[in-house]
């Protein structure tokens, strides 16, 4: 009898830490996919970096814009582009000293949905 409840217990164990690991990496994976493509609003423009507040995520991250940094709108666009207030996508990468870089920047219309909840 004493073999068996050490048996049910040790199954129940596994069981219950099985299942909470899949709540934590389902939860960590969410979280991952919300950063892999940031959209936010642009807070600040100041010289060669762009304050972005995310939409996807929470709190804001600060991007160095370099003159490999794509800026894409509806039509052609350029860094004057990226102004407060705007609605932008940001693929990113580090650069030089682990700095954030802006690999390429969308600037979303105001009506996007890219972004809000859900």
């Amino acid at each position: 009898m004493l073999i068996l409840s050490v048996v049910v217990a040790l199954a129940l164990g596994g069981l219950a830490g099985v299942v909470i690991g899949w709540k934590v990496e389902q939860s960590r994976v969410k979280d991952d996919i919300k950063n892999i493509r940031p959209v936010g609003t642009v807070t600040a423009v100041k010289g060669d970096s762009v304050t972005v507040k995310l939409k996807t995520s929470s709190g804001t991250r600060t991007y160095t814009l370099t003159g490999d940094t794509v800026v894409d709108s509806a039509e052609t666009g350029t860094a004057d582009d990226v102004v407060e207030g705007a609605t932008v996508l940001v693929k990113t990468g580090r650069g030089s000293g682990g700095k954030l870089e802006a690999q390429e920047i969308i600037v979303l219309p105001d009506s996007t949905t890219f972004g809000a909840g859900g």
